[in-house]
Parts: C-alpha cells; structure tokens; sequence
C-alpha cells in the first residue's frame, strides 16, 4: 500500500463521524462509524446503490438511501436525519459534499448525536437559512383540496405536521406493543387516525343517490339524538365495543361500500365518488389526478409467510397511506394489493396538477417503502404508481381507472419502483402489440423466424473465438420488423418460450454443421441470449439437455448469455439453475453490463464467466471520458473476480485500439462484421 493509501485510511478512520464515499449512485468505500450507525458490514455497503433497495439491507440504509435521494434531487447539502436504531432513533446531521458539480462524485458525512427511545415525527429536510417554521409552509397549490398532501416536497415540513406514520418506532414494534401504544398516546393527547375515520357527512354527496336522501337524514336525526359522544362515532365503525349495536342495513351498506380488510373504500364507493365529482363539475374546468398504486412482488410475501402475515402487511400500508389523506381526497382498496387515490383538484392548471401529482406519488412510494416489522420478519416493499390526470370532465369514472391501470402497468414495464403517467400512445401501442402478437402467432406456424450470428474477435491476435446467434424476422409480408420491436412482444406474450426453444436447437444444429464441415476449432464458443420468460421456464434444463445430444454437441462450446434484470428478481433461484446448467459443462455470461450499477453486487455470487459491456459505454469510449471511466472500473471489477470480457458494439479502430490498451479479451460489432446469415458466417469461419 503506497504512502498516500496509507494516510487516507488513517484520515478516514479517524474522523469522529460517519463517512460515505459514492461514485454514479454507488458506493465505494465507508469508514466504520458510518458501518456502526448503519448496522452493515463493508461488504454489504460497498456497491449499494441509490437507486436500488434490496431485501437484504438494513432499515437505516434503506432510510437513509431515500434521505440521499431526496437531497440529490434538491441539491440539498445537509439534512435532519433520525436515523432507526434497535432501541429507537438517533439524530443524526448528514452533511453532503458534491465534488463534482453534477453530483456523480459525493461524500457523506454522518454526525450523530445520542440515542433516542421515546417517537419521533420523522425525518426532516431543512434549509439552514430558515430558522422559523410554521405551518404556513405547508400551503398547497389549492388549499380546499389538497391541503394535507405536501406537493411541494422543497418546503420544510414543521416536526408538529408530519403524519404520525412515519413515527419509526412505532412500525419497529411487535403488533402487540403498537397496540398498547396508540392506546396510551389517544389517552394523552389527539394524533392522526390510522384508521379513516368515517363520518356520514363525508360520503353523504355520493351515498344519498344511493341509500335515498329519507334514510340518510333518518340515520342522522338518529346519531343527533344519541348526544354528541355517538355523534362522533362513524356510522360504519365495527369496533369490538359497539358491534352489537350495528344494524343489519348498516352492516350490508358498509360491506357495499368498505373493504373488509382495511375499513378503506372499496371499488364501488371510488367510482361513485369519481363519477358523482364529473357530472357536478361538467362543462368546468378540473385538474385532479387518479394514482393507482400495486405493491411490487407482494405474491412473494403471500408465497413465503402465508396471507395472514400478507394481510397484515396490506392493513399496515393502507393506514400509512391512509394518514396522508383528508378532506375530498379518497384512498380506495381496490383489490389485492392495488390501492387507488383520487385527488379531485390539485392546481388551476395541467402542468402545475402533473408536478404536484408526481411530488404526492414519490411521498407514497417513500411511505410503501418504509420497514414493516411482523413476527420477526422485516419486510421492505416498493410500488408502481401509475397517474391518470382528471381534465375532461366529461370522460366517464371507469375509463379514468382504466388510464390509471395501463399508466400503472406501464411503470411496471419500466422496472417497478416507478411512476407513470398515462400517455394516450400507450393505448395506440397497446393495439399495435396485439397486431403484432397475432403476426407472430402466424411467423410461428409459417417458419418466420431465422438465426444471424455476429461473430465475437480476439482483441489481441483478430482470430475468431465464435459468435451470438440473434433472432431474426423475416415476415411474408415482407415488412421489416425490428428485434426491438417484436422480441418484448414475444416476452410479454410468453411466445418467446417456444421461439426460445428453437433458438436453443437450432444453435446446436449450427455447432454440429461446422464441427462437421471442420471450420470449428476447440477454443470457439456459440452465445445464446436467454430472455427472464425463458429462463423461468422449468423445462429449461431439460431443453438445453436434450438438444447438445440430439446434435450431439459438446457443452462447452455454448454460451449462455442472461441479463442482470433477469438474475436480480430472485437471485437464489438464479444461482440454482445457472449452476445446473454450468454442471453440464456450458458457460454463461451477463449481457448488457454497465446499465445499472447493481449488477456489481451480484457478481461475487452469480456462477458468471464472462460480461458483456453494453455498447452504449464502447460508442464513444474514444471521445468520452466519463463512458472510458466506467469501461476501465468495469475491467477492474471483472479481473478481481476472474471474469473474461466482452465488448459489444466497436464500430472503429480507435475504440479496439483503447479495448487493448485495457485489456479486453473480445469483442464484436460493425469494426468487424454486422449480424450475417449462417450462411456468411460459415464463410467467415472458413477463412
């Protein structure tokens, strides 16, 4: 270790505060107070990134890497952290340092004072220059509307306001403990109510075309003369003290209107509610928003802790989302793990209503993702967030739920843990997959489908080491279909397991031709791209057997090639299958590498000989400093754990000529040869 190495480990070290280094949104180096406060080994948090949470994580990581992103998106230097801990919370000052002026380069400082075990409101953020807070601050763009949802998340938010939810200790807590808890705060002093409270005044405008307007102002008249302790009760409660009092109407009017688990309005109250607000505001001008909210993998919670512990957690998001919601805004449980807020009037204007709209949705997403703790377990849930803007007042109550659900799934489509606006495109791409998907049926039945091979160079000596079959379409109606296109049709359709198949075997039946031809020497390997479909497929295996003998091809002559998306939604299960395929005596490699900086963490587990760089570091490694940077840390990463390296898409003599100054093993692209038919290639082969 040099002289300098040695004197910034001692600095480090000996700083008394927490000390985070981050490169792009990743990690590199932490001192071990910061490890200490964090409760994470070095391993653990040397290549975490910001714009991943993991299930493996602690929950002050976790709530920190929101604290970090908040701050980044503000270009906040310091923030009012209190920061979870075993046996409450700390306060902790975090100080940020932009050594770049984009903020790609950062470090952390993390100052923390002593440990706190009575609650807390929650983190903070405040601009040192605003010393007096009050709840001013916290107007809305439309004070009748919104005024308990904070879109403008710049503002400080006084300790007084923050909804008691996100009182960490209080999710910490064995569901016992938190009981007893809220029973022992109600008696002191008036908090926010997890549970709505719902009062007949509230949903009278939407239930009175339902109920008749006589019941309604029966069943008040009835509440009046009962006092004004009963008045205060909601007129739906089922709590243990007055369910013997509730009449047979009333129970039926709730379960028509309430979901049972939750006590939230259900599908039938939302869209009475959206369609009542339409027709009284028809012919006028309205700016709300729908946001329809899915919990990412919740089936996994139900498949490894049973739906009671599934339950739980469902319960437990309602009340925390159901905390930010007051006034005319309504959180509807729509079914499973779909939530749906509907804002009636977020601003006088659409842009103004779409910036809100994102601010509320990224609050909700924060709140999803707060630790929950049941029976030992902690769980860590992220969402997708779809947002259909309400500008039409004509437009019906369904069709604003069904731009909600398509803007949902889009966000989905995008990699979870996302928001999405609804974009009338999609419903016009929408019907343009479903033409495709018939189109593809039919290239199935009529033998469309063909194999290209790009062939993959020695960087040192030029020779050929092989080469990646790619997919290609060559439809009857001689209409040029674009991989991009069609494959993420196939994907969706589950059509590409059967397409995949082929793939596999018409990969072997290449091998053998040019073993048979003698133009294929031992060193030579043909890639095969395997899409998430396929490779959850459980015949997978079976398939790969059963083709290397058909054709009787050696395994060690093909390549796997998967992406890091693919290995990273369930990475055991990954590992299980990548290693029973490598048994056979076949490789794999991760594709598109350099994407998303999360692929570092896996590969020290991951059963990889080879990555792929994406092609979008190598276009310009020769004109760019930033992509040649995050080029030479990938060959780094790729030398400490062993790992061959190829680049994909060199297209001139200077990118190959930076590739062998770093130490590429191969690569591929236009600088040699574009996809050719087998037929090309064979010639390549023969050369």
């Amino acid at each position: 270790m040099s002289s300098k190495e040695e004197l910034y480990k001692v600095l480090v070290e000996s700083v008394p505060y927490g000390t985070l280094f981050f490169a792009y949104g990743v990690c590199v180096d932490a001192n071990n107070n910061a490890l200490n406060l964090l409760g994470c080994r070095l391993d653990q948090m040397v290549g975490a990134s910001l714009d991943n949470i993991t299930g493996e994580e602690s929950s002050a990581l976790v709530d920190l890497k929101l604290q970090l992103k908040k701050a980044l998106k503000q270009q906040i230097k310091e923030v009012f952290w209190q920061c979870p801990q075993k046996n409450g919370t700390c306060d902790v000052t975090v100080n940020i340092v932009y050594v770049t002026e984009d903020g790609k380069e950062l470090v952390v400082m993390l100052n923390h004072q002593q440990v706190q075990t009575n609650p807390v409101a929650g983190s903070e953020f405040r601009d040192p220059s605003q010393t007096n807070l009050s709840p001013t601050h916290l107007t809305s763009t439309n004070s009748s509307s919104v005024s308990d949802l904070d879109c403008k998340p710049t503002l400080p938010i006084p300790p007084e306001s923050v909804p008691s939810f996100l009182e960490t200790p209080f999710f910490e807590m064995p569901e016992s403990e938190a009981g007893a808890y809220e029973s022992q705060v109600a008696e002191s002093a008036p908090i926010v109510a997890f549970e709505p409270e719902l009062k007949l005044k509230d949903f009278q405008p939407f239930i009175n075309p339902v109920l008749g307007t006589e019941l309604v102002n029966a069943v008040q008249q009835h509440m009046s003369s009962d006092g004004a302790d009963d008045a205060r009760q909601s007129v739906f409660s089922e709590s243990a003290s007055d369910a013997d009092s509730i009449k047979p109407w009333e129970k039926a009017t709730r379960d028509h209107f309430y979901d049972g688990l939750t006590n939230l309005p259900n599908r039938q109250m939302l869209s009475q509610t959206i369609a009542n607000f339409l027709s009284e505001h028809q012919n006028q001008q309205v700016c709300g928003a729908v946001m329809m909210l899915d919990l990412d993998h919740f089936k996994d919670i139900n498949d490894s802790w049973g739906h009671s512990v599934g339950d739980q957690v469902i319960k437990k998001i309602g009340r925390a989302v159901a905390s930010l919601v007051t006034g005319e805004n309504m959180l509807s449980r729509m079914s499973g793990d779909e939530f749906v807020l509907f804002i009636p009037q977020l601003s006088d204007s659409i842009s103004q209503a779409a910036w809100d709209a994102q601010a509320i949705a990224e609050k909700v997403g924060e709140i999803v993702a707060t630790p929950i703790f049941l029976d030992g377990h902690e769980i860590i849930l992220t969402a997708s967030i779809g947002i259909a803007l309400v500008t039409d007042s004509s437009v019906t109550a369904d069709r604003v739920l069904q731009y909600a659900d398509t803007a949902m799934y889009e966000a989905k489509r995008k990699g979870r843990n996302s928001i999405a606006f609804f974009d009338p495109c999609i419903t016009e791409k929408a019907q343009r997959q479903i033409d495709m998907n018939t189109r593809l049926r039919k290239a199935m039945d009529n033998h469309e489908f063909v194999l290209y091979v790009q062939p993959q160079i020695c960087v040192r000596s030029g020779k050929m080491l092989g080469g990646e079959v790619l997919l290609r379409w060559m439809s009857s109606d001689k209409v040029t279909n674009m991989p991009s296109e069609f494959i993420p049709v196939l994907e969706s359709s589950g059509l590409i397991v059967d397409v995949g198949r082929w793939v596999i075997r018409t990969a072997c039946e290449y091998v053998r031709n040019f073993i048979d031809q003698g133009i294929w020497q031992d060193h030579m390997r043909l890639s095969i791209n395997v899409s998430p479909r396929q490779f959850r497929d459980p015949q997978l295996l079976e398939i790969v057997q059963h083709s290397m003998s058909s054709y009787d091809v050696n395994p060690k002559f093909l390549n796997f090639e998967v992406t890091e998306n693919l290995v990273i939604d369930d990475v055991d299960e990954a590992i299980k299958k990548m290693e029973a395929i490598k048994s056979l005596g076949a490789m794999f490699s991760i594709d598109d590498f350099g994407i998303g900086y999360s692929s570092m963490i896996y590969l020290k587990r991951l059963p990889f000989d080879q990555l792929k760089i994406d092609r979008e570091f190598i276009r310009n490694i020769h004109r760019d400093p930033e992509s040649r940077g995050v080029v030479e840390a990938i060959m780094a990463v790729s030398k400490q754990y062993g790992l061959q390296v190829t680049a994909e898409g060199v297209e001139n003599r200077e990118a190959l000529a930076i590739l062998q100054e770093l130490g590429c093993h191969s690569y591929q692209g236009a600088h040699f040869s574009m996809p050719v038919p087998c037929d090309h290639f064979t010639k390549l082969l023969a050369a």
